[in-house]
């Protein structure tokens, strides 16, 4: 009995303590066990307070940060506008450019705020049987520069249309971005009870130093942007019960996602 207690105490479940009524050497083991039992639920509630913390640390950072980029022209526009209506001169042209740099601006805000909105109160996939060929088929054709093949007409998993669109699309759009005149080659199989969705570009791939750092939620590449795409990626794919990974090297970069086949 408490062999096998000991042998399933892990910090990811709740841990029952045992009973043993006899005050011999056993009873002595069974209080030593309680007793440290304890001790491991105080640590798991501080180990967890902490990690939470370091975590919303980590994200403030990461937004006090986004934000700072947009509002520094923000502010040296309407410096510019104020000193012109102080000398009395506010010219038409001057006045338009103004307000186009401070609605682009504006826009760049608003697409930050979604992002980590986004990704705080993302909810859980609602999952169905869908027809993964298709799904990328739609995907594919918004862009060009794509090419498709499967190695199926149709391949079924459980997934969330919406959801998968997005982060399909999300891959792609990183692929093309990822150097000068690249292209994507999206490609679907299957592979024994799992099908396989690559998405392989020919850009400049990703420094060694950086691939630690990929799906982390505050790591981009980009000169703007949220850098959440990818960690929504994997928190989706991780939630629809499939996985998410990449290789790499100086000649492009694969991202292949997989999910369990129905």
């Amino acid at each position: 009995m408490i062999t096998r207690s000991l042998s399933n105490t892990t910090l990811k479940q709740e841990n029952k303590p045992l009973n043993w009524q006899s005050n011999d050497e056993i009873g002595w083991m069974v209080q030593e066990y309680n007793r440290m039992l304890s001790n491991l639920e105080k640590n798991k509630i501080e180990l967890a307070r902490s990690q939470k913390e370091s975590a919303w640390r980590e994200m403030a950072q990461q937004v006090a940060h986004e934000i700072k980029n947009p509002l520094t022209p923000m502010k040296l526009t309407l410096q510019q506008l104020e000193m012109l209506m102080r000398n009395g001169s506010f010219p038409k042209e001057k006045a338009e450019g103004a307000v186009k740099n401070l609605l682009v601006q504006l826009e760049i805000l608003n697409e930050i705020a979604t992002s980590f909105s986004s990704f705080a109160r993302m909810p859980a996939p609602i999952l169905n049987r869908i027809d993964v060929v298709k799904v990328v088929e739609k995907v594919v054709a918004l862009y060009s520069k794509v090419k498709f093949k499967s190695a199926a007409q149709r391949l079924f998993v459980m997934g969330d249309e919406q959801l998968l669109s997005r982060i399909f699309s999300n891959l792609i759009l990183n692929g093309l971005q990822s150097g000068d005149d690249v292209s994507v080659e999206v490609e679907i199989l299957q592979e024994k009870d799992n099908v396989i969705i690559s998405f392989r570009d020919n850009g400049r791939g990703i420094d060694e130093t950086l691939r630690d750092k990929v799906f982390m939620p505050h790591f981009t590449t980009k000169k703007s942007g949220s850098g959440l795409g990818l960690a929504i990626s994997r928190q989706g794919i991780e939630q629809s019960g499939g996985s998410i990974w990449f290789e790499t090297s100086s000649k492009g970069t694969t991202f292949f996602i997989s999910l369990p086949a129905v």
